[in-house]
């Protein structure tokens, strides 16, 4: 039997918050339903995708929320982080990586030219 004497007090805000962990790792955990062949090439359910990623903390936004989350659920971040790298790992680069590098180019070409625009509006 278990003493509770030793166990952390955990507030109805920690216990929501890793809540919001469970969800993160149930929707990554998603999409057995999801049919589209072989799910190696990163091809999944959006929100399996967005989940993993954000367990994994592959952008600086979904790091620093992970790490917030963590901090008010009173869980390790680091822990978090190393776990989902290990068992998530990045999906490969998909025949539309270059379709999206160029729409990424371009939109950064785009708000160039609205500043080099501006800049002779101004002038």
């Amino acid at each position: 039997m278990r003493s509770t004497l030793h166990d952390p007090l955990l507030t109805p805000e920690n216990r929501l918050w890793r809540a919001v962990l469970e969800q993160a790792y149930v929707d990554a955990e998603s999409g057995f339903d999801y049919d589209a062949g072989d799910d190696d090439d990163g091809d999944g359910p959006p929100e399996q995708l967005r989940a993993r990623g954000y367990l994994r903390g592959d952008s600086k936004p979904d790091a620093a929320a992970l790490t917030l989350v963590c901090d008010f659920a009173e869980v390790p971040a680091d822990r978090v982080l190393n776990w989902a790298r290990r068992n998530y790992p990045r999906p490969k680069a998909t025949a539309n990586a270059p379709i999206q590098s160029a729409l990424a180019a371009g939109h950064v070409g785009v708000r160039h030219s609205r500043a080099r625009s501006c800049a002779a509006v101004s002038a």
